[in-house]
């Protein structure tokens, strides 16, 4: 009973990290000086702990435990060994692997893993990612394998989705690069003027007249050396640095301020990330920033998308609650792509919705999506809420949303992102 607690994942039966590390050591060593292949991978279930948190009690230990057993079947078939390595981790090893094998395998466990779950009489889809290394090309060791399977992840998670990646001694030098943007991203914030970051604005128009009614704020970085970065790659590196807090509030006290010379009918949309919503001072700050800027609170709109609402549901509509109390608007944005969708749409906190751009792209070439978006729209006017579509980029576009009752557009036929300084000027020609 001991031998088996020390060598086996109490939850799921797979092998524990200790025992696979030992086991694959030993081959390892046998392999050593031998024409012997072999090749990680690691397992990533994508979202487990939001998936965990919406499920009944128990169901997310049941879930993994099914996991475990397909990956169990399954490398067993393949002669190799799985384990659990981590809370929502596995690995699987296996031996006489070639690169078209690993490849082979990488493809047969995501199609295995990613058949439908019966938990509860209800299917769950659950979405996984997976990370290949090969032995002996990209390490001799287990620790250099695990971290080459790691690396491999990386792409995966920035690409979102389900997929499976060989790792390439290129992302190492990739992985190099970000961990030294990141570093200049904080050293970036840490400049008093924090003269590298500039706002641009883009207009939220009325689909009718052309008529401005507010634009929103977009981050610009300015890399002294790298020139312009990415929005995407700034945000993304901000995100999961934890800069985002800092960030944001700057974005936020710089929007209020330009909103402030705008006519009195624009709004400034400011989007909040979900660790921005997690931090304990976010009322406060907006508040203070609505004071210091004398911005009038009806004027700001904060932007958050349904991700927020998967952990701490309860707090984060007290939150938003407690901000449209004081006049601030908020907008659901990227609606349609998220995790609540229709089911929670009713019960959010909510003043506006942003139907996301995916959806308006193929508007014109496909009728599957002006079906979906007529059905968003005809749900959002039964409950009172406007709607913003986002991503209009052509006048064909622009007529099927006004045939479908869409008031209110943003996107590049109604308007680029622009300098604060472009967007003062249109703002002075209204007054």
């Amino acid at each position: 009973m001991l031998r088996r607690r020390l060598t086996r994942d109490e939850l799921t039966g797979l092998l524990s990290q200790q025992e696979l590390y030992r086991r694959a050591r030993a081959w390892l060593n046998k392999s050593e000086g031998t024409p012997r292949r072999g090749a990680f991978f690691l397992v990533s279930f994508e979202h487990y702990a939001q998936i965990s948190a919406m499920l009944r009690a128990g169901e997310d230990q049941a879930l993994l435990v099914l996991v475990a057993d397909r990956l169990s079947l399954l490398s067993r078939t393949l002669g190799g060994m799985a384990a659990r390595t981590g809370t929502d981790a596995f690995t699987v090893c296996v031996p006489e692997v070639d690169e078209e094998g690993a490849a082979q395998v990488s493809a047969k466990l995501l199609e295995y893993l990613s058949v439908p779950y019966e938990l509860g009489g209800r299917p769950l889809i659950a979405v996984f990612r997976i990370g290949a290394a090969l032995y002996p090309e990209h390490g001799r060791s287990v620790e250099e394998l695990q971290r080459c399977v790691q690396v491999a992840l990386v792409p995966l998670k920035e690409r979102g989705g389900p997929g499976w990646n060989l790792f390439d001694f290129r992302l190492l030098a990739r992985q190099r690069d970000q961990q030294g943007l990141e570093n200049d991203l904080r050293l970036a914030l840490t400049t008093p003027a924090m003269d590298q970051f500039e706002l641009y604005y883009q207009p939220v128009c009325d689909s009718g007249t052309g008529m401005v009614q507010g634009c929103e704020a977009l981050l610009r970085w300015h890399h002294p050396v790298l020139g312009s970065v990415s929005p995407a790659v700034t945000i993304e590196l901000a995100e999961r640095s934890g800069l985002i807090v800092p960030l944001g509030a700057w974005i936020l006290e710089r929007a209020c301020s330009q909103a402030a010379l705008w006519p009195s009918a624009w709004r400034v949309h400011v989007n909040l990330s979900v660790k921005q919503m997690n931090e304990d001072s976010l009322v406060q700050l907006v508040s203070d920033v609505l004071a210091a800027t004398r911005l009038a609170p009806h004027k700001l709109v904060l932007e958050i998308t349904e991700s927020i609402f998967i952990l701490h549901y309860d707090r984060h509509v007290k939150i938003l609650n407690t901000l449209r109390a004081k006049g601030i608007g908020v907008a659901l944005d990227d609606f349609g792509c998220g995790y609540s969708s229709l089911n929670h749409l009713r019960h959010l906190p909510i003043d506006w919705v942003k139907i996301d751009r995916s959806f308006i792209s193929a508007l014109e070439s496909d009728a599957g999506s002006r079906e979906v978006v007529s059905a968003l729209f005809g749900l959002c006017q039964a409950m009172h809420l406007p709607v913003v579509a986002e991503g209009v980029e052509t006048e064909g576009q622009r007529e099927i949303l006004k045939s479908l009752g869409c008031r209110v557009m943003q996107g590049f036929l109604l308007g680029r992102p622009a300098p604060a300084s472009e967007i003062q000027a249109l703002a002075s020609a209204v007054s």
